[in-house]
């Protein structure tokens, strides 16, 4: 993480907390301050919020603690960027969700939005969650025809899907800013570590109205189950603390809307996908941000590797100590298949590695190992 090398244990903890307590749907003011008080180093706690896309909670959170004054030469950067952000989900998302979905639905086409645009429906207000990309999912069946729609209505394609690739980016002239995603899969075939068939969820798929624009979302428990999968899957690994913050507000925002989680039929998703470990541990840091689910419906490993993975995983300072912890051992903690464990130990073995302990030199492996390009959601 950016800045961190001179920073104390003390001052990781305290700033790890003021990152946390940002992602919660409504923040507490004395956390806050609390925080701070502890030695929390805002100028680390800015940088870290960029990387992890939460710059407008951040914000928010300092402004209901009455705080922003702490941010001393830091605090024009991050207003700025707050204020980008907002002036974005008020002009440029709305137009951006109507170039993209409106020319599908034209040709009857029923796209499903998820990530990004679904998930900022849900936060108090708009701004509070940045966009890079607009996902879109359609059955494969329809790819060509919905590339034909948009492709008339002016977007033009950045990069197809070929080879492993399960989507195709597109950019439009007028939103030259974000992408849209265009989807008929959820993980490339030698990365797959769960069982999400993406045709069984656009089935499931529910009408909805999002930044202004008629569409189709996932249901909620599907939603979560999507979510931390995506998060979690072998080229993302929890890096980023917005993902947290998405389940946080939805969680939330289900609450307020009298239509609360039904964990159990979360657990039955996640249970018939393979995603019951990575929904366990997304839940788990979500805690931090004020999600309260049961912890005995999506039980964790303890033991071995894989415990010791999600012990950092889950410790307070994840959010600046994440590059500690070799991407191939959380892969295999967060993966529920047995078979596809297995298939982490076989690649490692093949690249001349070690297991566990044994040889000193897996330690050296980058924290994306096994591993591709990284995209934001």
């Amino acid at each position: 993480m950016r800045g961190r090398a001179n920073a104390t244990d003390a001052s990781i903890e305290a700033t790890a907390r003021l990152l946390w307590e940002a992602c919660r749907p409504d923040p507490d003011p004395d956390s806050v301050q609390s925080a701070l008080a502890g030695g929390a180093d805002v100028t680390l706690a800015v940088r870290a919020a960029e990387d992890h896309r939460i710059s407008p909670l951040l914000w928010r959170a300092l402004d209901a603690a009455d705080a922003l004054g702490a941010l001393g030469t830091d605090r024009a950067a991050l207003k700025g960027t707050a204020d980008a952000f907002a002036m974005e989900a008020l002009l440029l998302i709305p137009r951006a969700m109507e170039l993209a979905v409106s020319p599908l639905t034209a040709a009857s086409l029923e796209p499903v939005v998820f990530k990004g645009p679904a998930a900022a429906a849900r936060y108090p207000r708009p701004g509070l969650r940045p966009m890079e990309d607009i996902d879109l999912l359609l059955p494969r069946a329809d790819h060509a025809r919905a590339l034909s729609a948009l492709g008339a209505a002016g977007w033009t394609i950045v990069r197809a899907a070929e080879g492993e690739q399960y989507d195709t980016v597109l950019t439009h002239a007028e939103v030259p800013s974000l992408f849209l995603e265009l989807h008929f899969g959820l993980e490339t075939a030698s990365q797959r570590v769960t069982a999400l068939d993406p045709v069984s969820l656009w089935a499931h798929r529910q009408p909805a109205v999002l930044a202004g624009t008629p569409a189709f979302v996932l249901p909620q428990d599907e939603e979560l189950v999507v979510l931390a999968a995506h998060a979690g899957k072998p080229h993302h690994g929890f890096v980023r603390l917005v993902w947290i913050a998405d389940i946080a507000m939805i969680v939330s925002a289900a609450a307020s809307d009298g239509n609360p989680v039904d964990w159990q039929r979360v657990r039955a998703v996640a249970g018939s996908t393979h995603c019951v470990t990575v929904v366990g541990a997304a839940l788990a840091m979500a805690r931090r941000a004020g999600v309260e689910a049961p912890t005995g419906l999506f039980p964790l490993p303890t033991r071995g590797w894989r415990g010791a993975a999600m012990r950092q995983l889950l410790s307070e300072t994840w959010p600046l100590t994440h590059l500690e912890l070799p991407g191939y051992q959380l892969n295999y903690a967060l993966t529920d298949d047995r078979v596809q464990r297995f298939k982490i130990l076989v690649v490692l073995r093949s690249s001349g590695y070690g297991i566990g302990g044994r040889v000193r030199r897996i330690a050296a492996l980058p924290r994306r190992a096994l591993s591709g390009p990284h995209s934001s959601g």
